[in-house]
């Protein structure tokens, strides 16, 4: 079910408007975050591309710029990357069948929680590597090597639980709620008319 219906950027407006409140809880949890699973609904249901990219983009920016306001820690050197990493996981999730997540059944749960953890492991290698790769504030925070790329992906295992977390969280949820929103109306038959000859 490919759908560039109303009632799907409705839904998608109403997911970035959950995705942003849930980024600005004081959760307790570092990075835990419902943008990954805003990513893969989108991907795998908006049509074209370039727009089901906006949704996940314009949220992680719009959230960006509260905590900037709110921190003065919204943005950093890297940022490109983690944006990079949410294009990414849309892309990857233009490719899956909305038929793949299947209703109401173990099944759907189980693929929407892989599409999860898939989301999580690339936000983690793309993010910590332009953590790695960019200085910060004019300094690298890891030795240009090897060890300290994963140095950098240890250290980042912590902030990770949260990323991890809310994909594994938020993926069946929001692919729960998008085949339930948008559940195709059954079509009536058209009683078939006899003529008289």
């Amino acid at each position: 079910m490919r759908n560039n219906s109303n009632q799907l950027t409705l839904l998608l407006l109403l997911l970035c408007g959950l995705t942003v409140l849930q980024r600005q809880l004081p959760l307790g949890t570092h990075n835990l975050s419902a943008l990954g699973a805003l990513a893969i609904v989108s991907g795998a249901y908006f049509r074209p591309f370039w727009l089901a990219l906006a949704f996940p983009l314009g949220t992680r920016f719009v959230t960006d710029c509260v905590l900037e306001y709110q921190t003065g820690f919204g943005f950093y050197s890297s940022l490109g990357f983690d944006y990079a990493a949410y294009g990414l996981i849309t892309l990857l999730s233009g490719f899956c069948r909305p038929q793949q997540f299947c209703r109401n059944t173990p099944a759907g749960l189980f693929v929407g929680g892989a599409a999860g953890l898939a989301s999580a492991m690339i936000f983690f290698l793309i993010s910590n590597f332009g953590a790695w790769l960019l200085p910060m504030n004019g300094q690298y925070l890891y030795p240009q090597t090897l060890q300290g790329l994963m140095s950098c992906y240890a250290n980042g295992i912590p902030f990770a639980r949260g990323t991890f977390g809310g994909d594994l969280l938020f993926a069946p949820i929001f692919l729960l709620a998008a085949q339930l929103f948008l559940k195709p109306v059954p079509k009536l038959q058209e009683p078939s008319v006899r003529t008289v000859e």
